[in-house]
């Protein structure tokens, strides 16, 4: 998309028409994308002055006028899409939290009557995704002992959670 500078001087100077495409779209001044949708209209605006030299300005200006509305409902219906989907991915997570209350609670009851390697283990490198080794090292335990207590506490917890 080449633009020439006369275009844009022109566009620049007549954001009226952009103003009011906007405008018809029913976009007040004060939405927060505001200004950038009056940007891409000043852009598509001179984007037309620039292919159209051989129509009427007239004609340009009216061409102009729709296409700048119309690509500002198209902004309009990806942002309302953006939202939605990321109200539906936030309620999706709210769910997700509550159902696992009760396991929530029941692993705290459980933490409580954990060895003090069992702790470091769960909270560590079940939580916190630290490597193994490297928490055999910070504890100085041998790795084949942490991943046997490791075993042994991760079918204890499966015990635990399907009650």
């Amino acid at each position: 998309m080449k633009i020439n500078h006369q275009a844009f001087i022109t566009a620049w100077e007549n954001q009226k028409l952009v103003r009011g495409a906007i405008k018809c779209a029913h976009v007040r001044q004060d939405y927060t994308n505001y200004e950038d949708f009056l940007q891409e209209g000043l852009l598509i605006y001179a984007q037309i002055l620039t292919e159209q030299v051989n129509l009427p300005r007239k004609e340009v200006d009216r061409l102009s006028f729709r296409k700048v509305l119309w690509h500002t409902v198209d902004l309009l219906r990806q942002d309302k899409r953006h939202n939605e989907q990321q109200t539906s991915l936030v309620t999706r997570q709210e769910i997700s939290q509550i159902s696992h209350w009760d396991n929530l609670i029941t692993l705290q009851k459980e933490v409580t009557k954990m060895s003090a390697l069992e702790q470091q283990i769960f909270v560590q490198h079940l939580l916190l995704q630290k490597p193994v080794s490297q928490l055999a090292s910070e504890l100085k335990v041998s790795r084949v002992q942490l991943q046997r207590v490791k075993k042994n506490l991760l079918q204890n917890l499966r015990v635990i959670l399907e009650r």
